[in-house]
């Protein structure tokens, strides 16, 4: 049992770690900005308590906070304690600098500013990092589908015996259609969204479950229950019944997301500029409420318009900032975006709206973005990712079985195509069912490796699925016709 509690014990300590690492490059900003503007280490505490954006160094502070008010305990020997046995290193290294430069006299602010700056490089390389191991999952992930697909045109071709196939003799009675296999891709692709699950992290969060499945729950139950009720079988419609349906399904959360990630995007990029706008006119002698108002009032914001002309009215009407900041959480929950306007706003109230103060505090903001967008930048192109499983697990397949049953109906009836018995076709219809459903499966996945949501991934579900459709009608009208091909070579 002792065993098993320093188990759970140590990857409690691992997970806080983690989460400590990821808020802090934000907490050693607000902890600079607050000592740039001559506030001592206990009231900085008592500002962080109140910031619920970083939740893990939120509760960090709050113990502290608790050694201080309660026990007695002096501010610099709280933080010197927690140095000791901190949940991250880094955490720890950074309160270790920070007690000795306090106590030895020397240039807070110096060490402050360092640690900041060499922060957000390590933040920048260990994004760098992650991409790295998401481009090991993708690759991992096209091998498996192809690798299923081998398999399965093997087993397929081959059948119970080297000499005897389903498609070679489809109504033998060892020969049954390896449908057991067509799960694996799917099966697969579920693996790997779970696995990317906390690999990719967005600024803002999913859509809600509840209202996904209201809209797309629907017309997946219609197209199941058409094909299981089998009323368009003879007409193989059964794979476009399901490919309508997936399309319908993905359709709402696709243009619901597609709305959220426009208004997302136009305030990451818009908030570095307000922030330097407000440095500039702080330089020419303004006062810091005046800089927000006239930063706030540019009309090419695009989309984040309507929440900056907002901040300015407010402002503007004599509304307290912190009211403001909690009208602009409830319009955008932007967590880059966010936690740079509660910086903006804690600093200013605090009387820290000096010029050096609000460049540093610009400056910050700017690596944000351009580690933010660096990122999205390297992640894109494995957007291709989801068009290639498409092509090699979808097109491939259906065209390698397609040509496989030619040449064996060519054989039966001596080089008269009589076309494809029911078997064949029932088993070409599971094959494009299957083919279908990893399609939409792989738009998630690149969703998610691409953009940090699943909500991301409908978009690409919807191109997906409209590829697999497409190849199934190819292969459906034998616009490609490797039986023909072969003829003609032999004849030649």
């Amino acid at each position: 049992m002792l065993s098993f509690k320093k188990i759970e014990s140590g990857q409690y300590a691992t997970s806080q770690g983690k989460k400590i690492e990821r808020e802090l490059p934000y907490f050693i900003t607000i902890v600079t900005l607050l000592a740039a503007s001559g506030l001592g280490p206990y009231t900085i505490l008592q500002k962080i308590k109140d910031i619920d954006l970083l939740p893990v160094i939120r509760k960090e502070s709050i113990k502290l906070l608790k050694r201080i008010d309660v026990l007695g305990t002096d501010p610099l020997t709280a933080l010197n304690q927690a140095k000791d046995r901190p949940s991250s290193k880094a955490l720890g290294e950074f309160l270790s600098g920070y007690v000795s430069a306090i106590q030895s006299g020397g240039n807070v602010l110096s060490y402050l500013k360092s640690k900041m700056y060499s922060t957000f490089e390590r933040l920048q390389n260990q994004e760098k990092s992650s991409v790295e191991k998401i481009s090991g999952v993708v690759h991992a992930y096209l091998t498996m589908q192809i690798v299923i697909l081998a398999v399965f045109i093997l087993v397929a071709s081959i059948g119970a015996t080297p000499l005897q196939g389903y498609l070679a003799n489809p109504t033998a009675a060892n020969s049954n259609p390896p449908y057991v296999i067509l799960l694996f891709p799917p099966i697969m692709s579920i693996l790997f969204i779970v696995i990317a699950k906390n690999m990719v992290r967005a600024n803002f969060p999913e859509l809600e479950i509840k209202k996904i499945l209201r809209y797309g729950l629907p017309p997946v139950v219609i197209g199941t229950v058409l094909i299981l009720s089998n009323l368009f079988s003879a007409m193989q419609a059964n794979a476009y019944i399901l490919g309508a349906a997936l399309i319908a399904a993905s359709l709402w959360p696709a243009l619901k997301f597609k709305k959220i990630y426009i208004a997302n995007m136009d305030a990451e990029t818009a908030t570095p500029q307000i922030l330097r706008d407000i440095t500039e006119a702080r330089k020419a002698g303004i006062g810091p409420e005046k800089c927000i108002v006239h930063a706030c009032k540019r009309t090419d914001y695009k989309t984040f318009n309507t929440i900056t002309n907002s901040i300015a009215n407010k402002l503007e009407w004599g509304i307290p900032i912190n009211d403001i900041f909690g009208s602009v959480r409830n319009e955008l929950n932007n967590f880059q975006v966010l936690i740079s306007f509660r910086i903006l706003f804690e600093v200013i109230f605090s009387g820290g709206g000096n010029v050096n103060t609000l460049d540093t505090l610009a400056d910050t903001s700017e690596r944000i973005y351009n580690i933010e967008k660096n990122k999205r930048d390297m992640l894109k192109p494995y957007m291709m990712v989801g068009f290639m499983v498409v092509i090699i697990t979808g097109f491939t397949t259906l065209l390698t079985i397609d040509s496989f049953s030619q040449i064996n109906e060519e054989k039966k009836i001596g080089q008269d195509n009589s076309g494809p018995s029911k078997e064949t076709q029932q088993f070409m219809q599971m094959i494009s069912i299957a083919v279908l459903i990893q399609g939409w499966l792989a738009g998630l996945f690149v969703g998610k490796i691409t953009g940090g949501t699943y909500s991301g991934g409908f978009i690409y579900c919807i191109m997906y699925t409209v590829v697999s459709i497409i190849s199934i009608i190819v292969i459906q009208s034998h616009f490609i016709n490797i039986s023909a091909i072969l003829k003609t070579n032999a004849s030649t």
